[in-house]
């Protein structure tokens, strides 16, 4: 019993030293972000977001440290946990099955130097862990991606590529166990070139130069009617509403509504989606109580660096007016 005793103090011991290099590891990264600019430079051409790094720093996130950690201006709405936990139990009240998919930091599945393929993982894991004791469904594609022989993030880009929408999808198909529509969505293959988000900061002149092989489908791939509502931040729009989003008809919606063969409806914006997509939700619903006891599945899909990046923090909005 001793020994077991210390063998487990010795691994504690262990992982908090780990733990606390980890953190360390992207303190001294944040130090090298090129100044004036959101992004740090990797090997090999691979481009990392510096909120993702800030993320990564913070630490450990499980047993209420997420709290210390969070950028919320108001420390009332610091843990996501309350948050999520009434918007789950009133979905559920409504019928409605939420499946939550914070998209990894691009670092745990394309490591720089001085971390290892999953290290980025080590605080999240036990903080889903404690999402999931409150009934709420997280979707971790961390394994999924890692298992990928493609990559799965643009390396100019702090965004998903569509291989890494792809395999979120048909996980988000199994999970949502809903029977598939009827329609079919034509999709046609194409090869872009783009300058991301993370390359344009280091040159604003700078050109398109990496090459996206992604498929573009039509039809009324986004209908409001659907049963199926996409929630999120600018991983819901990324190659989906052109313009600085860098495509169109090719994101996380078409390749979801191509999979279900079946319309989705969408809530997306391109800040922060801890609290004002719920929001937005909450001001559709109001004006169309019809509409939100419609949907069937809601998927909320964000950065996982929102959960303490997030300035507006984790505000508990209903879902629907009382």
């Amino acid at each position: 019993m001793k020994k077991t005793l210390l063998a487990l103090l010795t691994a504690a011991v262990a992982t908090m030293a780990y733990a606390a290099d980890v953190a360390d590891i992207a303190k001294k990264a944040m130090e090298q972000v090129t100044p004036n600019t959101i992004t740090f430079k990797g090997q090999d051409g691979w481009l990392y977001s510096k909120n993702e790094l800030a993320h990564l720093s913070a630490g450990e996130l499980a047993g209420g440290k997420i709290v210390e950690h969070s950028k919320s201006t108001k420390k009332d709405n610091a843990n996501p946990i309350p948050a999520m936990e009434a918007f789950n139990n009133e979905l559920k009240e409504l019928g409605a099955k939420l499946i939550v998919v914070p998209v990894p930091p691009k670092c745990a599945v394309v490591p720089f130097d001085g971390l290892k393929q999953g290290d980025a993982m080590m605080y999240l894991k036990p903080f889903y862990e404690e999402l999931r004791a409150k009934g709420i469904e997280v979707l971790d594609l961390y394994d999924t991606f890692a298992a990928s022989k493609e990559p799965v993030y643009c390396k100019q880009d702090a965004h998903w590529n569509q291989a890494g929408i792809k395999l979120a999808v048909k996980k988000l198909v199994e999970l949502s166990k809903l029977e598939p529509g009827k329609e079919t969505f034509e999709g046609k293959d194409e090869k872009i070139k783009i300058v991301g988000d993370l390359m344009l900061s280091l040159d604003k002149a700078a050109q398109p130069s990496e090459e996206l092989s992604i498929t573009k489908y039509s039809g009324k791939l986004i209908d409001e009617s659907s049963p199926v509502l996409l929630l999120g931040d600018s991983h819901t729009l990324f190659l989906s509403s052109g313009g600085d989003m860098l495509a169109e008809n090719a994101g996380l919606a078409e390749c979801l509504a191509s999979e279900l063969k079946m319309p989705v409806d969408r809530i997306g914006v391109k800040g922060s989606a801890s609290t004002v997509v719920r929001t937005n939700l909450y001001r559709k619903a109001a004006k169309d109580a019809a509409w939100i006891k419609n949907k069937k599945v809601v998927i909320w899909c964000f950065s996982a660096r929102e959960f303490t990046e997030s300035t507006s923090g984790w505000v508990v909005v209903p879902v629907i007016k009382k």
